[in-house]
């Protein structure tokens, strides 16, 4: 087995098997957090992601196949997608799709600090939620409303700011329903 290095962060390294066709997210996190997992304040991230999955999905929003969850390790197949950053500017469809995945995430309360366009990707017209661990879909307190919204107008700037705008008419005519 020949893994391809993808990408390394702080927590956590992605590496690409091409045997299986799959990704292959290994979590190495802090102390303090590995204390959250083991008391149960916080999911471990493999079963979170798989958690969100699910929760995702019975919503209506793809998310990546996932071939194996341990506590600290994840494979999901290869989507074979484009990022949606790359697309989202020139295609109306592409942008009404994003901007209902986040008045959904926000009306459920899903929280993600990250939910820019790099975490996202299109296959056959579909917009698929990758890096799921990064989700918060709390148990015990839910995040403020307020602070999903000001997360978001953090993560969507510069060309992708008109999604943001585009996030908040929606809300807007939701509410006055």
């Amino acid at each position: 087995m020949s893994l391809q290095l993808i990408q390394t962060g702080k927590y956590s390294r992605v590496d690409y098997d091409p045997d299986q066709d799959a990704f292959i997210k290994t979590f190495t996190p802090n102390t303090r957090d590995r204390w959250r997992y083991r008391l149960g304040i916080r999911r471990y991230p493999g079963y979170n992601f798989r958690h969100v999955a699910r929760r995702l999905e019975a919503l209506g929003i793809s998310t990546p196949e996932i071939l194996s969850v341990e506590r600290y390790r994840l494979v999901t197949a290869n989507i074979h997608g484009t990022p949606l950053h790359d697309e989202i500017c020139n295609d109306p469809q592409l942008q009404t799709q994003f901007v209902e995945i986040l008045v959904t995430l926000f009306e459920h309360r899903i929280h993600c600090r990250g939910l820019h366009t790099n975490n996202f990707l299109v296959s056959e017209g579909d917009i698929i939620a990758i890096d799921l661990d990064a989700y918060k879909a709390p148990r015990f307190f839910h995040y403020s409303r307020q602070e999903f919204i000001d997360c978001l107008s953090r993560s969507l700037k510069g060309k992708e700011a008109f999604l943001f705008q585009n996030f908040l008419k929606r809300l807007d005519r939701s509410q006055d329903r």
